[in-house]
């Protein structure tokens, strides 16, 4: 019998929220992800090994930022707050 995993944090949705709040166009296909519930920080990747080597910040408080490769591409996701960010 499959066992359900109940996780904090509905990694697609927020993916998708985040995108449409901020017009970002990310990839659609997530690769990995890890929820770090001591610092409330969801890491997301899109790519692996998601090799960043730029970050870009898409909100004002800069508690979302982009991972980007050497040719601009979106790579991971690190969105802090995640609990809170997820309620918008």
């Amino acid at each position: 019998m499959a066992k359900t995993i109940h996780l904090a944090i509905d990694v697609p949705v927020i993916a998708s929220k985040i995108a449409e709040r901020y017009k970002v166009n990310l990839p659609s296909k997530i690769v990995m992800f890890h929820y770090d519930d001591s610092s409330d920080t969801l890491y997301v990747h899109f790519d692996y090994p998601a090799k960043s080597v730029d970050s870009k910040f898409v909100d004002k408080n800069g508690e979302i930022a982009l991972g980007l490769d050497k040719k601009g591409k979106i790579v991971n996701l690190t969105i802090m707050n995640a609990a809170t960010q997820s309620q918008q």
